[in-house]
């Protein structure tokens, strides 16, 4: 059977539904993913579920579509469930409630990792950006935070915009690790021997692929992608 599971955006929560994915094409399924084009890359770092366009779903004739995107017009019935995120999206179809919510990138070795960008292990990868936080702290806050729990050098993990933001403000260019393609994600994140990130979809990725990293909190219980990697920091504004 040809299934595709609908999440449009973003990365995070892309991420958050590989299992289901996984899950799926155990039971010997086909299984595409549809979302957004600049998340596509991710699926390089799996190998049972491909991503899938949002206006292609009528050539792919699928027999199944399982839409499980919160937004829009299941969020009021979201907030006022008081679930997480992966308790309410995984209770969506009764078939996926008790599943392991932990993804699984069973192809990360395949792609490139931190020596490729240059960069040595010793480090500790700093993913202080967001698109998607209800709470915000300042750069310097979270840099201050990170700076008093990791030992190792800060490389600051950026997307091409942010990279940009930086350098004009004045941080060299190799301080900062702008992935290729999201797939690249969960090697760099795991290969690092320390990490620091904000509740975003670096954090998803790291609690999938660490034993341990340091977790901010989003300030909102639903939001926060805790794992048993996660290591909670208080940040001081």
């Amino acid at each position: 059977m040809k299934i595709c599971i609908v999440y449009h955006e973003r990365l995070g929560d892309i991420i958050r539904v590989l299992p289901i994915a996984r899950h799926l094409a155990g039971q010997g399924h086909h299984v595409c993913v549809e979302c957004l084009e600049q998340y596509r890359g991710i699926f390089d770092a799996v190998t049972y579920a491909w991503p899938s366009a949002p206006n292609a779903r009528a050539e792919h004739q699928f027999d199944r579509v399982i839409d499980l995107q919160i937004w829009p017009r299941r969020y009021e019935a979201f907030r006022a469930s008081g679930k997480s995120w992966g308790d309410f999206v995984f209770g969506i179809e009764p078939e996926f409630a008790n599943l392991d919510q932990r993804p699984v990138f069973d192809a990360i070795d395949k792609t490139d990792g931190l020596e490729e960008y240059g960069f040595p292990r010793a480090v500790c990868l700093f993913a202080p950006f967001g698109y998607s936080q209800g709470r915000r702290h300042s750069f310097s806050a979270l840099v201050k935070a990170c700076r008093l729990v990791a030992k190792r050098p800060l490389v600051v993990l950026a997307d091409s915009r942010q990279a940009s933001d930086l350098i004009a403000s004045g941080m060299p260019s190799n301080w900062i690790l702008e992935a290729r393609s999201p797939g690249h994600l969960p090697r760099l994140i795991r290969d690092a021997e320390e990490m620091f990130a904000i509740n975003s979809a670096p954090c998803v990725i790291a609690g999938a692929v660490r034993s341990s990293f340091w977790h901010v909190s989003s300030g909102v219980a639903q939001d926060d992608a805790f794992s048993a990697a996660s290591r909670i920091v208080t940040v001081d504004d």
